[in-house]
């Protein structure tokens, strides 16, 4: 796991400054705190901060072979058997290294290299001599790669903030992408909040040659064909690929643990780590002081049923407020709150291990969002009635925002006169739009139109044939790249922390897309088929709770401290030339006197006023 940067300019003869190139290096030292080096040739330079976890003597970057150098972050689990491959070839390693199977596949394979390799990844080559440069990121998204355009130049990094150490780059703000992010938490890829800043999206490799810039997908989910198993055969089938999805993912030679929350994915992981052969697991799990977000109970249970040896730490809940690190860490706004306590675990295990596994992936795999069973029950009613009808009850219902969310029919009932693209897409919103409009200032309300529209077009993309596997879907293109990936990115990155994740194991989720919903659903359940398959390796006991997550409660602490946080930014022009911030103050004081509930908004807007105030 590292942090990669570079510039390649399209003319051959044009300079590259050592000294913006080292400071590149610099902006992401937190990614790769064990080592650096550079490499130049003509009209390009490379830059790589490494954080050493295989081959830790010879494996360092960038590394070249033939012409041909790569700067590469991330992991490749099946480079031994693509080193066998390639041997059978003729070509020659040096080095043990999963680098090196890059710099040989590529020579090999060409712009087809991504579709062979099974892991997670972000990498750049330059082949000097056709003068290519060559990107790719892995499928699911698990690794960045941000670039931009200037002065002739492509540049490209893992983080905003080393584009920015380049001097060139420009941090003009994108309306569109700050109504996405007010709307949804993030800005969904390949859009960034900047104008001229984007990310290479999951799945995607880019190719510059002769001045231009070419993109493509090499890989897409599909969810057109189920397959018709017995339920114990869909079991054995599921469990062995996870098995081996976890054991592919314990190479390492520096010391290596697992995140274990109460929950059924990181237990999970934690028992297949233990049940391949990993020894005594070490597990790290976050407790805080108040009982109602504190898992510790169930993570100790899940680790005495593995033999695990559990390190915990407790937090105050108030201690999170404490957030700086968070203004550094994030140089697109973010909004997840479950970013903070992942900080925390991710300090946590890095003062015992260098690479954790985590349970990150499960839910969209096999149905483990509420919001996947609601959407189902919708589009199943949707037809009982015609659109009107349903238009003419959400108009009648009363907006009863104090109410619990599963009680607040409105929406539902709006929803249903909708179209199942607009309906989900509404449905995984933190803001609406209608909500979010009165307060953005005219120029940038206009010019931000429509920040749904991303989520819809994944939504329309998809092959997938039911409901669920099409709201699924759409998870993987949007919300998993640009919020859930970002987020343990960043947060594990910032501590210099490699997490690795079974449930995204590429060959897994293309297994688990071919179960059918009815069976992800079983017995009504969230997760129903997940926790029946598992039921024999984990105990009733351990399965049969309700979903917790990592949770923070924002409510409290917006009509409290973070409020008073948040109120001073209201005076800052930065945040005022984007939003009515007189508007803002109007729902503050409804949230603080309990009459909305504003907690999205709101913290949407905090992290907004952080972001400006660090980044602009």
């Amino acid at each position: 796991m590292c942090g990669i940067a570079g510039i390649f300019a399209h003319d051959a003869h044009a300079p590259i400054d050592v000294g913006v190139l080292v400071r590149m290096g610099d902006a992401i030292a937190h990614r790769g705190p064990d080592g650096s080096g550079t490499r130049f040739g003509a009209g390009y330079g490379f830059v790589h901060r490494r954080l050493a976890i295989i081959d830790l003597a010879e494996g360092a970057q960038p590394m070249g072979a033939d012409e041909v150098w790569v700067t590469f972050n991330g992991e490749i689990y099946n480079y031994l058997d693509l080193r066998k491959e390639l041997e059978a070839a003729g070509y020659r390693f040096r080095t043990k290294s999963d680098t090196e199977v890059l710099l040989h596949g590529w020579r090999a394979w060409g712009e087809r290299l991504p579709e062979r390799l099974r892991g997670m990844f972000a990498f750049a080559l330059v082949d000097e001599r056709t003068r290519t440069l060559f990107c790719a990121r892995d499928r699911l998204g698990k690794k960045p790669l941000y670039w931009t355009e200037t002065a002739g130049r492509l540049v490209f990094a893992s983080e905003p903030k080393a584009l920015f150490a380049h001097g060139g780059v420009s941090r003009q703000l994108d309306p569109r992408g700050i109504g996405e992010f007010l709307c949804l938490r993030y800005v969904p890829d390949p859009r960034t909040v900047y104008s001229d800043v984007h990310k290479l999206a999951a799945a995607h490799s880019m190719t510059v040659r002769d001045g231009r810039i070419t993109t493509r997908c090499y890989w897409r989910l599909s969810h057109a064909h189920t397959e018709t198993r017995s339920v114990a055969d869909w079991s054995e089938a599921i469990l062995a690929k996870f098995d081996e999805a976890v054991r592919i993912r314990l190479m390492s030679e520096v010391p290596l643990g697992a995140f274990l929350s109460g929950g059924v994915d990181s237990f999970a992981v934690v028992e297949s780590m233990a049940r391949v052969g990993v020894g005594r697991v070490v597990a790290c799990t976050m407790g805080f002081d108040d009982p109602r977000l504190d898992e510790r109970v169930h993570a100790r249970s899940a680790a005495a049923h593995c033999g695990a040896t559990l390190h915990e730490e407790e937090l105050a809940v108030d201690d999170l407020l404490e957030q700086d690190w968070f203004d550094a860490t994030f140089d697109e706004p973010f909004a997840d709150s479950s970013a903070v306590p992942t900080y925390h675990v991710s300090r946590l295990a890095r003062r015992h291990v260098t690479v954790a596994i985590s349970g990150d992936g499960g839910d969209e795999a096999f149905a483990g969002y509420r919001r996947y069973k609601f959407d189902r029950i919708e589009n199943r009613v949707r037809g009982l009635l015609p659109r009107a009808v349903w238009k003419g009850l959400g108009i009648a219902y009363p907006k009863l925002d104090w109410l619990p969310r599963f009680l607040r029919y409105k929406r539902t009932f709006e929803n249903l006169a909708r179209d199942p693209a607009e309906a989900y897409a509404r449905s995984v919103s933190a803001v609406l739009p209608e909500e979010l409009a009165p307060l953005l200032r005219p120029a940038w309300r206009d010019a931000g139109r429509d920040p749904l529209a991303a989520i819809r077009a994944a939504y329309h993309a998809s092959d997938a044939q039911d409901p669920l596997a099409r709201a699924a879907a759409t998870d993987y293109a949007t919300w998993l790249p640009g919020d859930i990936l970002v987020k343990v990115d960043r947060a594990s990155m910032a501590v210099s922390l490699e997490v690795r994740a079974p449930f995204l194991d590429h060959e897994l989720v293309e297994l688990a897309a071919r179960l059918p919903s009815a069976l992800k659903l079983m017995g009504g359940a969230t997760k129903g088929f997940l926790r029946e398959t598992l039921r024999a390796r984990l105990g009733s006991a351990n399965l049969d709770r309700p979903k917790q997550g990592f949770s923070l409660p924002l409510r409290a602490w917006l009509a409290g401290r973070c409020g008073d946080q948040l109120e001073g930014f209201l005076g800052d022009e930065r945040l005022d030339a984007v939003l009515d911030t007189q508007q803002v103050q109007a729902r503050l004081r409804e949230h603080r006197s309990g009459l909305r509930d504003h907690r999205e908004l709101l913290w949407a807007v905090l992290c907004l006023g952080r972001f400006l105030r660090r980044w602009t």
